[in-house]
């Protein structure tokens, strides 16, 4: 039921405020996030990866919802137990990239670059756990 509803809010705001506003593209991370919990995590990622594009085209690679997308993208795989090492790498990838823009514009303090360092030591913990069973 919930993910109906976001996924109203999302088309509204589509149609309201366009695919390109930040407030839209947040809503699509919300519904994105929703299909995670969901263990819906190919359709997230699908959702993602076009948001991703998006955002990062209108707003830029530094701006928050950019690199929110980002990190959802990476919880995605994270979040899989079926995940592959690709999947995993691939999202270990985009969090070293996201903590080094969060660390930069933010600075290494920020409350915000730091749960994305915790996100990363969590795909790192995965990565290496799937190792030592491989």
């Amino acid at each position: 039921e919930a993910l109906v509803l976001k996924r109203e809010v999302y088309a509204k705001r589509v149609c309201i405020l366009g695919t390109d506003d930040a407030e839209t593209l947040n809503t699509g991370n919300n519904v994105a996030f929703t299909l995670i919990k969901l263990r819906r995590f190919a359709e997230a990622k699908q959702i993602l990866q076009e948001h991703i594009a998006t955002s990062r085209k209108a707003l830029g690679t530094q701006h928050d919802v950019s690199l929110t997308l980002s990190e959802t993208f990476s919880e995605a795989s994270t979040e899989n137990s079926a995940a592959t090492r690709e999947d995993l790498l691939e999202a270990e990838s985009v969090m070293k990239d996201v903590v080094k823009v969060r660390r930069q514009v933010f600075g290494p303090t920020h409350p915000e670059t730091r749960r994305c360092e915790a996100q990363l030591s969590l795909v790192r913990e995965k990565l290496s756990a799937r190792e030592t069973t491989a």
